[in-house]
């Protein structure tokens, strides 16, 4: 009786690290900018800013109540124009920037179930930037004058479908809670620190 009092207790927490195991997901998550913001101070102009972002993503859900975390850890490339303005308004490229940083979002997560295999789902949480390499500025202007932050921080806001437990396409929004640039000339302060939100698609394949 002991013994198959035990063998029951066992096949038990066997399915009960089943069911757990079957919440903790991997997969690739892939990120593209949608706008293109414009900052345009006196006689400079920051356009065409973009980036993209690509990595692994971890989710790990509670069991019944679709309710969980997800972290991410993604290479980004962010690029930027920096033009001058003249009087008539003829703008010309001055700079062409293109830096590299590791991007780890982490964030709570609830999903609702839709129409059976297609669920919603809402996130929100902090997201931190490590930067790795960009290019130099090559204008008198700004060499010496404005430097990339190795850190940068703020918070992520997304919703979007996630389809057959596999595929989860949504959108972003970001909003920056710290400068992107030490700027060293206050003149410059408006058109690289911008804290306007930015928008983007993201895509994920768990496996």
């Amino acid at each position: 009786m002991k013994t198959k009092k035990l063998w029951m207790i066992l096949l038990a927490f066997l399915l009960m690290g089943g069911t757990v195991s079957a919440q903790l997901r991997f997969g690739i998550r892939g990120e593209v900018g949608i706008n293109k913001p414009s900052f345009t101070k006196d006689v400079y102009s920051v356009e065409n800013m973009n980036d993209f972002k690509v990595g692994p993503t971890l989710e790990f859900m509670l069991p019944v109540v679709d309710f969980g975390i997800e972290g991410s850890v993604l290479y980004s490339n962010e690029k930027m124009n920096i033009k001058t303005v003249n009087e008539q308004g003829m703008k010309t490229v001055v700079e062409d920037i293109s830096n590299h940083s590791i991007d780890v979002p982490v964030n709570l997560k609830y999903k609702i179930g839709l129409i059976s295999p297609v669920k919603i789902f809402l996130a929100a949480g902090p997201y931190a930037n490590f930067w790795l390499a960009g290019d130099d500025f090559k204008s008198e202007v700004f060499m010496d004058k404005v430097e990339a932050k190795k850190f940068q921080a703020g918070v992520n806001l997304g919703a979007g479908l996630e389809v057959i437990n596999h595929v989860a396409v949504g959108f972003n929004y970001r909003m920056k809670l710290t400068d992107d640039y030490s700027v060293y000339e206050p003149a410059f302060e408006d058109i690289f620190n911008q804290k306007d939100g930015f928008w983007s698609i993201s895509a994920t394949l768990f496996f």
